[in-house]
């Protein structure tokens, strides 16, 4: 396979139009391929890898690999497969969210080769006459296509005036930067396609879409920082390990595929889904910590899972002694950022005081120096 046949096959679920990106990719024409990514927490994870390693398979193409940060986009939220609003992000706390994205790239692009553009430039500088002439450019009847508007409003949930220009103004992002291709989820697709409407409207050529199959979460469900089931890559070695070896049987070969350049040949029935699994957690922690950070990292996993033990260098997170709530044990640990998710987790009795279950998540619990917490096999907290 030739790198032009991955660029369209590895990890896509459709190209629009098939024929027009192939034809570009023959010639000599230097594209400018556009990535958008709403600042609206504060890790990329592995299903932002999923595309952002397509985009570095069109850096190595010699393409321009824009990647904007949707700073203002991210203050109305993207409504894609939401069933509720988007909670409304301060300035504040889309600047917070931005700080590392840059760096968090960089594990997977060349960052020397890479644009980066904030929408704030050109969308904090509409007039009201300028947003007027943009949603001129689409109808309510488009807008209220999208099933995931279509099935709240039929069950009576609100849908803010506020959400429909979302796609509007992510369309307009590829006229500012005359984009030849962009790149997304299968959940962007309505944004993706309005991008080409926005150019045709404003007398541009129509950029050709690639659409990503969608990495699902170690549960099985759309991988989201909200349901605590997401795989961050801005964390360490033994924790992206340990996360990967989480995941279901069922789950490996979609993970093989989106996040490794290892071909499976066997399903994993005809082989150990297990060993199939640990060369899985390693690979991909090899792809952002190198391979001696992922050989320690397993040997680490072993002597937790394997060997039911610890030692002080595994602990890596130390509180001081005082009194805690029960339910917020689980994120100190860096084991979650969702205050829900860390409710289940002590609820599930994966929370360990000195080898005893804590299954309160509302209760206080007075820690001494001394003490060992445990989150689940492989997360440990130290009062020091």
């Amino acid at each position: 396979m030739d790198k032009i046949d991955e660029v369209l096959t590895s990890s896509v679920d459709e190209i629009i139009v098939r024929e027009s990106l192939i034809n570009k990719l023959r010639s000599s024409e230097k594209l400018i391929v556009k990535l958008g990514i709403d600042p609206t927490g504060t890790d990329l994870h592995l299903g932002h890898a999923v595309v952002l390693r397509k985009l570095r398979q069109f850096q190595d193409l010699g393409h321009q690999a824009v990647l904007v940060i949707g700073d203002f986009t991210a203050s109305i939220g993207d409504p894609s497969g939401r069933n509720v609003s988007r909670k409304v992000l301060t300035k504040e706390e889309i600047e917070k969210n931005m700080t590392s994205y840059k760096e968090q790239a960089g594990k997977i692009l060349d960052l020397k080769k890479v644009k980066f553009e904030y929408n704030s430039t050109w969308l904090a500088k509409m007039d009201l006459y300028k947003i007027f002439e943009l949603a001129s450019k689409a109808t309510l009847a488009q807008i209220f296509e999208r099933k995931d508007f279509r099935q709240r409003v039929e069950e009576g949930d609100d849908v803010s005036y506020l959400e429909t220009l979302y796609p509007l103004m992510q369309g307009y992002d590829s006229v500012r930067l005359r984009a030849d291709v962009e790149l997304g989820g299968t959940d962007q697709k309505f944004n993706l396609l309005m991008g080409r409407q926005m150019q045709k409207r404003y007398g541009q050529k129509e950029q050709d879409v690639v659409i990503m199959k969608l990495l699902l979460g170690t549960d099985g469900s759309k991988m989201s920082k909200s349901a605590g089931n997401y795989i961050p890559i801005n964390t360490n070695a033994f924790d992206i390990y340990g996360k990967v070896m989480s995941i279901s049987d069922d789950l490996i070969p979609e993970y093989y595929e989106l996040c490794t350049n290892v071909i499976i040949e066997n399903k994993p029935n005809d082989r150990n889904p297990y060993l199939l699994k640990r060369n899985l957690a390693k690979e991909i922690t090899s792809n952002y910590f190198g391979k001696s950070s992922a050989n320690q990292a397993e040997l680490k996993f072993d002597q937790v899972h394997k060997e039911h033990k610890y030692n002080e260098a595994q602990i890596e997170i130390f509180i001081k002694p005082g009194q805690y709530q029960a339910r917020m044990l689980p994120i100190l640990s860096n084991a979650t950022g969702s205050t829900v998710h860390a409710k289940k987790l002590v609820l599930e009795g994966a929370v360990e005081l000195n080898d005893q279950k804590v299954l309160i998540p509302n209760s206080i619990i007075n820690l001494a120096k001394g003490d060992i917490i445990r989150i689940g096999k492989k997360r440990f907290i130290k009062v020091k």
